[in-house]
C-alpha cells in the first residue's frame, strides 16, 4: 500500500486477541508496526463502520460515541471497528493506519464501509474516504481543515459534517468551509451551545442518533 505522501506499508499478519465487553481486540501486524483495533462484529458480514479518533488517539471517540456504536449497532447489522493510531498526531501515519484497517475489513468480507473521524480524525476519514473503493460514506465530527483539502474529491460519496457552535478548539467555521468545498450529497449540522468534545448534557444522545441514523441509511 503506497499513498501520495510516499508512505508504504505491507500487512504481514493479523493477530486476534482477547474479547473485551463484546469486542474482539485485533492487532494488524505491518512493516510499519502494529495497528490495534477493537471489532464489534455483527451476525452477518457485509456492512461495517471504521471509527478513528482525534490527534491523541484512543478507541472511544468524543463523548464515548464509538464505544456506544460498538455496543448498539452490531444488532442492527453493522460491524463496528475502532482504531487506535500507532503514531498519534502524525497525519500520514494515521492515514496509513486507516487504510490498513479498511483493507482488513474488506478482506474479511465487508464490501461497504462507513468512516467516522473526530477533529484531526475528521481529516483522516475524509482522505481515506477518497482513496478506498469500499468506503460508502464519511462522517466528520468537529473536523479540522488541515489535511482535508481533498474533500471535493469525496463526491458522490455522502458526507455528514457535525460541529458544535460553541467549539473553542476548532471553530464550526471549519466544518462550514468543508461543506462549502464538498460536492453533493452533503449535510452540515451545527449544534448550538455545543463544544469540541460534543459532550454537553443531552448532546451525546443527539449526536448518537444523528450518526446512527446516517449509518443505517448510507452504509
Amino acid at each position: 500500500m503506497t499513498l501520495d505522501e510516499g508512505l508504504t506499508l505491507r500487512i504481514t499478519g493479523v493477530e486476534p486477541g482477547d474479547e473485551i465487553a463484546g469486542a474482539r481486540k485485533v492487532t494488524i501486524a505491518t512493516t510499519r508496526g502494529a495497528i490495534p483495533l477493537m471489532i464489534h462484529s455483527a451476525p452477518e458480514k457485509g456492512h461495517a463502520v471504521l471509527c478513528v479518533s482525534g490527534a491523541i488517539g484512543g478507541f472511544d471517540g468524543p463523548a464515548m460515541l464509538y464505544s456506544r456504536l460498538g455496543l448498539e449497532m452490531p444488532r442492527r447489522g453493522l460491524t463496528i471497528a475502532r482504531l487506535d493510531y500507532r503514531a498519534p498526531n502524525e497525519f500520514g501515519e494515521c492515514l496509513v493506519d486507516a487504510m490498513a484497517a479498511l483493507t482488513l475489513l474488506g478482506g474479511i468480507g465487508h464490501e461497504r464501509v462507513a468512516l467516522i473521524g473526530h477533529s484531526f480524525g475528521g481529516a483522516v476519514a475524509i482522505n481515506a474516504g477518497t482513496l478506498s473503493p469500499i468506503v460508502t460514506t464519511v462522517i466528520a465530527l468537529s473536523s479540522q481543515l488541515a489535511g482535508a483539502h481533498v474533500v471535493g474529491e469525496l463526491a458522490p460519496k455522502p458526507l455528514l459534517l457535525i460541529h458544535g457552535g460553541a467549539d473553542t478548539i476548532l471553530s464550526h467555521q471549519s466544518s462550514q468551509a468543508l461543506y462549502d468545498r464538498a460536492g453533493e450529497p452533503k449535510t452540515l449540522k451545527i449544534l448550538p451551545g455545543v463544544g469540541h468534545g460534543l459532550a454537553e448534557p443531552d448532546n451525546p444522545s443527539e449526536v448518537f442518533e444523528l450518526v446512527s441514523d446516517w449509518l443505517l441509511q448510507k452504509t
